[in-house]
């Protein structure tokens, strides 16, 4: 949710550089790779179509990736991640998503990308995995230059599926996106990177691999009426390193909200850490009424007094529960049993997040340990 401040790995860094690098969130809709999708913008009736019977508030699309960039000094250059987009609203003609995406920590488990996700607003009926299948059944075979239609069966995730795959061309970018004909899911996603010359220089293939309805233990709700368009939060923190047999020195941290947009069931945040050195590249997040964990609670939320695990995630393996609830405060917590836990309290009375904790292995040979922790400034 919240974009932390480490020291990544090779491999973590170009995943989070791919992966992450989203355009604003309210622009054209985002592909689970974090590239635009040019469809709404060939095909203009996507921005005015509903969004398939089967997409529903609290749905999860998990895709596997994987991003290649050829060899550097005689290295390869290739990372993998999980990608998850969830869609925590949906209001009529648009749908609010959120999208993070999910490496290997040291011991092998999965866990949050530091910054690697993004939140968005899209037309309900093109979002991140989904096409109005009505449009996709009008669009012809064949190859128009920059943009080529085929149809045919696919094999996705162990099952066959009759798809339809768009392959549109841009300066500099080839895209190729494979829909389920009869549903409109997104099945399999590739994009090429092209220099000047047209050669290849980064190809990242998402492919699907799972789609569930998330497990929130409340229903309905809607925007905070606290919330307003272009209010500020601040938080402020630390960041240490607790290296075994050495004294820990911590790293301030001072992290930025602000509120883009609000509509009825969620909104758009965008996270900046100020006085990083010129400023740091915005991220963006979505909070909505069917999520966990996001940056506000509805009020549906807060009248529920139980404690307990909430949901288990059967691709990250990642597990999220309510540790505490109480008039102190609702705290999540989010683990994945080994070298990774965070934290995110919540204000009882209003939703309002007022703070998290991270914690996690950064390094399995000295046993090296980050610890993050952020409050909501007076």
């Amino acid at each position: 949710m919240m974009k932390k401040i480490g020291i990544l790995s090779a491999l973590s860094l170009l995943i989070c550089l791919i992966l992450a690098a989203a355009p604003s969130a309210l622009g054209l809709p985002t592909l689970p790779s974090g590239k635009e999708n040019p469809l709404p913008i060939l095909f203009p009736e996507l921005n005015t179509k509903p969004a398939p019977s089967w997409v529903v508030e609290g749905l999860r699309a998990t895709y596997y990736a994987t991003v290649d960039q050829g060899a550097r000094d005689g290295k390869p250059q290739v990372g993998d991640a999980l990608i998850q987009t969830d869609v925590v609203a949906l209001e009529g003609s648009f749908a609010a998503t959120s999208t993070v995406s999910y490496v290997r920590s040291p011991l092998g488990l999965f866990r949050p990308l530091p910054g690697g996700g993004f939140g968005s607003v899209v037309p309900a009926g093109c979002g991140d995995f989904w096409c109005s299948p009505e449009v996709l059944a009008k669009v012809p075979e064949g190859d128009g230059g920059d943009l080529s239609v085929i149809r045919g069966p696919v094999e996705v995730a162990g099952s066959t599926f009759q798809a339809v795959r768009l392959e549109v061309k841009r300066t500099g970018i080839r895209y190729a996106m494979t829909y389920d004909a009869e549903t409109g899911l997104l099945l399999l996603h590739r994009y090429d990177i092209l220099s000047s010359d047209g050669a290849t220089t980064e190809t990242g293939i998402i492919s699907l691999r799972n789609l569930r309805e998330v497990d929130i233990p409340w229903t309905g709700g809607t925007s905070p009426n606290w919330l307003r368009a272009g209010q500020t939060t601040s938080y402020l923190g630390e960041t240490v390193f607790e290296i075994p047999g050495t004294v820990p020195n911590p790293f301030p941290v001072n992290l930025r909200a602000e509120v883009v947009s609000v509509s009825s069931e969620s909104s758009i945040i965008k996270w900046t850490a100020p006085g990083e050195g010129g400023g740091s590249i915005p991220y963006y997040a979505a909070s909505g009424v069917r999520q966990l964990m996001g940056f506000w609670l509805p009020a549906t939320a807060l009248a529920i007094d139980e404690v307990g695990d909430v949901d288990a995630d059967p691709d990250t393996g990642l597990l999220i529960s309510v540790i505490q609830n109480d008039r102190n405060g609702i705290v999540f917590r989010e683990t994945n049993g080994r070298d990774y836990q965070r934290l995110i309290t919540y204000e009882k009375g209003t939703g309002k997040l007022l703070g998290s904790y991270e914690e996690k292995l950064t390094e399995a040979f000295t046993s090296t340990v980050q610890k993050t922790v952020v409050e909501l400034t007076a």
